[in-house]
């Protein structure tokens, strides 16, 4: 680790521990108790998406650990989004697009790829993230209660006690992104703190209730770069040029979701099969899995400087920029846009 990286982490680790010193010693603060209703939950999610089935990052959710802290460790996000999502994925869009936050995300090698690359038969080497945590669903009415500025955030560590010092690092990175991130220009963006306004942000910027949710295939602990694999198969999942929305979870000691729409786009299936030595990867990685691969068409704002621009030799607004989404990703998209199973095979717009 550089000396300039080991200093800033040492100062990070410093204000934390005096942060939950001051969090321990706060009056009138109460502890947060995390219910597990996950019987709510799918009573809702039937009532308001009957033509939608649960999707795997959400049914995850119902029956998570009991600490708070466990599920947050290994799953590659340190490695590629720094502090979490906040640090790389959500601020690494923002300055992609132009607008001067963390570069990130679109900095990142193998996470970015060319349209035509997912054509059946091409080997690549994905570089798709796992779970970041298995935090449970709060009852709308507690999760509004929560302060989420991070003028509050020893309140939080006090509220959700005892807290590891990852989980530290997320809340502290959660609260910033959600307090101080900036939309680019037509993106539409919200921090939502129960399965109600995540539906309902959805609904709001699809102009629909009838909605589907996807979500990838994915061992949990994502893919890391450096594995080939072969594109076996390919199918649109959510029109050929249309809006979508995707939420992300952050670490949090409950579910928390980025969810944001930069449109328009096009959403892949994926299917993806090891070429290593025919075999996976030998880490328990299956050999076959479904990922889903998000296509951004309008891509004049995204930063000059990105590595597949570069690497193509590419202006922005040239062509469009594909990306997996996280396990833990969910994918809404209008019911009247999705592509049934019957178009099984779908050639790449060029």
């Amino acid at each position: 680790m550089k000396l300039s990286n080991m200093t800033a982490f040492l100062s990070l680790l410093i204000f934390i521990l005096l942060v939950a010193i001051e969090a321990r010693d706060l009056v009138g603060v109460e502890r947060v108790e995390l219910p597990n209703p996950a019987s709510m939950v799918t009573a809702y999610w039937q009532k308001m998406l009957p033509h939608s089935p649960m999707p795997t990052a959400i049914l995850e959710l119902l029956n998570p650990p009991t600490d708070v802290n466990q599920g947050v460790h290994g799953n590659g996000y340190d490695q590629v989004y720094g502090n979490g999502y906040d640090g790389g994925y959500i601020n690494g869009y923002s300055h992609s697009y132009g607008n001067g936050y963390s570069n990130g995300y679109f900095h990142k090698a193998n996470l970015h790829f060319l349209e035509d690359a997912l054509k059946p038969g091409s080997i690549i080497t994905p570089y798709i993230t796992g779970i970041a945590t298995r935090a449970p669903f709060l009852r709308r009415d507690i999760a509004d209660s929560i302060p989420m500025s991070t003028k509050n955030f020893a309140d939080i560590l006090a509220m959700f006690s005892p807290i590891s010092l990852v989980m530290a690092d997320g809340i502290q990175s959660a609260l910033d992104t959600c307090e101080h991130h900036r939309p680019i220009k037509g993106e539409e963006r919200a921090c939502a703190m129960s399965i109600e306004s995540v539906v309902e942000f959805a609904m709001s910027v699809l102009g629909t209730r009838d909605l589907r949710a996807f979500s990838p295939d994915i061992p949990p602990e994502g893919i890391m770069p450096g594995n080939m694999y072969k594109v076996v198969a390919v199918r649109a999942v959510a029109g050929l040029r249309g809006d979508t929305v995707t939420c992300h979870t952050m670490r949090f000691p409950f579910a928390v979701f980025y969810c944001h729409a930069i449109n328009p786009t096009r959403v892949y299936a994926v299917v993806l099969e090891s070429e290593e030595d025919g075999s996976g990867s030998g880490s328990g990685t299956p050999e076959k899995m479904e990922a889903l691969a998000v296509c951004h068409l309008d891509t004049s704002r995204f930063d000059p400087k990105t590595p597949l621009f570069v690497e193509h030799n590419l202006r922005p607004g040239d062509a469009s920029v594909c990306h997996f989404v996280s396990r833990d990703s969910v994918i809404w998209a209008p019911v009247a846009a999705v592509i049934t199973h019957g178009d099984e095979q779908v050639s790449i717009a060029e």
